[in-house]
């Protein structure tokens, strides 16, 4: 049973439903339901492919490990409907009515839509994003001290009265020594990607190396790297690129050199790389036409040395055609002769 909703109705239908969404169901998603939702494209519509919009606007998307696919259209999306409809004190979304969770839902079905056989998952990572922005706002909003545009003032005057008490105080630091307790730099991710995902991935990546890399530059770690966060992951979020592991340190992308702190340096260093690029392509121009010369002269002079030969074998093919009648008709004298003396 959910916080601000003691209906029997809410806790039936959250009976064998699995622990993810305990919290929040949605009625059009749930895997017993056979209601086709009208976030999905009607039948008689081609088939859009992710980041594509349908006739009512709607953009197409896709799971895409815990998260969606294209994900700035979907974050749009999920972050306009929740705080549109975020008109009480909520300390929490777990606190919200699953009413009001529904309506975002439902909000939200009309920017984006998705495959049937997605309903489940889109509904679930709906719940646990709309989660985890809503407590970032919050806190936002609690260390700033100031009120956003979007929420009301009477809203923000309830919940600083709440962050003031002994209550939230004493939870706020039970949450700080949990997270203190915890170590390593990669606790939280964003899920396994699917095989769609690190399909399109690695054919956008082959592309640009072939599209844009001359066959004399050599593919590096570094520049596979450099390569990977620019062009097929559309840059960094927080300093950090998604899917590189230990190798995240954006600061090392660049050479895999340390201390690059500034945009400058690193344009400073590409330009470097590409004047000594350009130099080591001249020189290699110059040595293979050099090469190309060199066969040319040898290729012209071995033909010479072939026809001389031929010239010589010609001539004595003919002085011995010319002299062989010579040598027969004279065998044949010395045969016909016959010696008068008895």
């Amino acid at each position: 049973m959910r916080l601000g909703d003691s209906s029997s109705e809410q806790s039936d239908a959250m009976a064998g439903t699995p622990l993810l969404t305990m919290c929040f169901v949605h009625p059009d998603v749930s895997p017993s339901s056979t209601a086709t939702p009208s976030a999905t494209p009607d039948d008689t519509m081609p088939a859009l492919v992710p980041g594509q919009k349908d006739r009512l606007g709607r953009v197409m998307i896709e799971p895409d490990g815990s998260s969606w696919h294209p994900a700035k259209d979907a974050a749009w999306a999920l972050k306009d409907c929740v705080r549109r409809l975020y008109t009480h004190a909520y300390h929490s979304w777990i606190e919200i009515l699953n009413s009001i969770c529904q309506a975002m839902f439902n909000n939200f079905k009309t920017m984006c839509t998705w495959d049937l056989m997605y309903n489940l998952v889109i509904g679930t990572t709906f719940e646990r994003k709309a989660s985890a922005r809503l407590s970032s706002w919050l806190k936002k909003i609690r260390d700033s001290g100031e009120c956003p545009d979007w929420m009301l003032p009477h809203v923000f005057d309830e919940l600083g009265q709440y962050w003031n008490t002994n209550k939230f105080k004493a939870i706020s630091d039970q949450a700080k020594k949990a997270r203190d307790s915890l170590k390593g730099g990669s606790l939280h991710t964003r899920g396994a990607k699917m095989v769609g995902t690190i399909a399109r991935e690695m054919n956008d990546f082959h592309q640009y190396v072939a599209e844009n890399l001359d066959s004399s530059v050599q593919l590096t770690p570094e520049l596979s790297t450099q390569i990977w966060k620019e062009k097929v992951v559309e840059g960094t979020h927080k300093g950090r690129v998604y899917g590189l592991g230990s190798r995240n340190d954006v600061r090392r992308l660049q050479l895999g050199l340390e201390g690059i702190g500034s945009s400058r340096q690193a344009e400073a260093l590409d330009g470097v790389q590409i004047v000594a690029m350009s130099d080591q392509i001249a020189k290699l121009t110059v040595t293979l036409a050099e090469s190309e010369r060199r066969r040319v002269a040898e290729q012209e002079s071995v033909s010479e040395t072939v026809q001389q030969i031929k010239e010589q074998v010609m001539n004595l093919a003919h002085q011995l055609t010319t002299s062989a009648p010579d040598d027969i008709n004279d065998e044949s004298d010395e045969d016909d002769y016959v010696d008068p003396t008895p």
